[in-house]
């Protein structure tokens, strides 16, 4: 019954985040009068209106944005994970997590629309997560093969959202704010947040914002984790050049005419996750601290916050990380619903945890997460072999544990929520 529970609390956490959803509340026409969130735009004062935009929730939000705009907007692109049909807007795919030539022909694309904007046109572009793999555009002396090795390298040993987007600025014609400076008009970007502290400068790597890292910071995250000689010769070159100063830093500051709205973000999705368990009759802690970091070690925290809270259930966000060895299926959170059910096994614990991404897509499978009790121990199984080799899909898979929502068209990164029994 719990792990119904915990699945009705997960959906209401992703209805909250979807752009049917937040669109209509956030954005709306009167006459010329446009209102997005708190800012008004009059569109009299402008010649035309472009939509462009990027991100797995890119798709969703165009469709709602032509649903307020449709008359009014003059043409657009957007790039998404997915095909689909829009009456205006032009939709490209991208490839995520590693970008592709369709990423790359797809921004050639877009770059060349934003170009045809003058000083008295107004863009709306929609941003969301995703976005620094589906639209990419490598420095010149970057191949897409020496900048897919890099992406994988990244993504492979653990480095925390922040640091691997700080690295895809340096090596990008359109990331860190360089995109901004490539369009005339004046822009308004409605943004999905798929950083737990919503920090623009990372947001999708930032490409209408600025970054405040440098090739400097580059360089010693890289060292950090022992992978800088590692990276394509190109890529270290480039990185070099930019600490003497021979490859200009991505801008520090954001253009004043380019204003930034988030729409949607984990805390919103995670409130209204709160909101819904407290209806039922529920106690419940929205815990402050994020989900962050190695997966093993914030299971660990998660179920001591469990066991020192006088609340029946508790609800995370955040996004950990996993450093990945072995070649079976799944992702950070069905491996993190393992190590938990293992926890749940050996210490004899009476508690429902689900743990699921809200876009969808949980690392290299179909699955969004899943959810554990004790019922959901295989005695037929060897659970240690199962996390030994990354391949929580399987066995949770076995044990009907899985949750399966498809691409949400959206993205606020992981809930994750523990249910203690009475």
């Amino acid at each position: 019954m719990s792990k119904e529970l915990a699945r009705e609390i997960f959906s209401s956490a992703l209805e909250e985040a979807l752009p049917k959803n937040f669109m209509q509340k956030h954005c709306r026409l009167d006459e010329n009068i446009l209102t997005l969130k708190e800012s008004r735009y009059d569109l009299s004062r402008y010649k035309n209106l472009y939509v462009f935009g990027s991100g797995k929730a890119a798709h969703t939000m165009a469709v709602e944005i032509e649903n307020i705009l449709l008359k009014r907007i003059y043409k657009g692109l957007v790039i998404a994970p997915d095909e689909g049909d829009l009456k205006k807007i032009e939709l490209r795919v991208g490839s995520h997590p590693i970008p592709s030539k369709k990423s790359i022909e797809s921004t050639k694309a877009l770059v060349e629309m934003m170009q045809e904007c003058d000083e008295d046109d107004l863009y709306i572009f929609l941003l969301s997560g995703g976005s620094s793999a589906l639209m990419e555009l490598p420095l010149d002396s970057i191949s897409l093969e020496e900048l897919q090795s890099t992406t994988s390298l990244m993504l492979s040993h653990n480095l925390e959202i922040h640091e691997i987007n700080a690295v895809r600025k340096h090596l990008s014609q359109i990331k860190g704010g360089r995109l901004s400076h490539l369009c005339r008009a004046q822009g308004a970007v409605l943004v999905v947040s798929d950083i737990i502290d919503n920090a623009l400068d990372s947001i999708g790597s930032a490409p209408l914002y600025c970054d405040e890292s440098s090739f400097g910071d580059v360089k010693n995250i890289l060292d950090s984790k022992e992978i800088f000689s590692k990276m394509p010769l190109s890529v270290q070159k480039s990185i070099l050049k930019g600490m003497r100063g021979e490859i200009d830093e991505s801008p520090f500051f954001p253009l004043r005419r380019v204003e930034h709205i988030i729409l949607s973000s984990n805390s919103q999705a995670v409130d209204r996750a709160v909101g819904y368990a407290i209806s039922l009759g529920i106690s419940v802690e929205k815990v402050i601290e994020p989900m962050e970091g190695e997966v093993t070690l914030m299971v660990k925290k998660m179920l001591q916050t469990a066991k020192e809270s006088p609340q029946k259930c508790l609800i995370f966000g955040g996004e950990c990380t996993v450093a990945l060895d072995g070649d079976g299926m799944g992702g950070r959170n069905q491996h993190a619903t393992l190590l938990m059910l293992k926890e749940i096994k050996e210490q004899d614990l009476e508690i429902t945890f689900l743990s699921a991404s809200t876009d969808g897509i949980d690392g290299n499978s179909d699955a969004a997460g899943a959810v554990v009790d004790s019922s959901s121990y295989s005695y037929m199984l060897s659970i240690d072999e199962y996390i030994k080799n990354f391949d929580s899909y399987n066995y949770l898979k076995s044990e009907n544990s899985l949750i399966m929502t498809g691409p949400s068209g959206t993205n606020v990164i992981d809930i994750a929520l523990i249910i203690k029994g009475d």
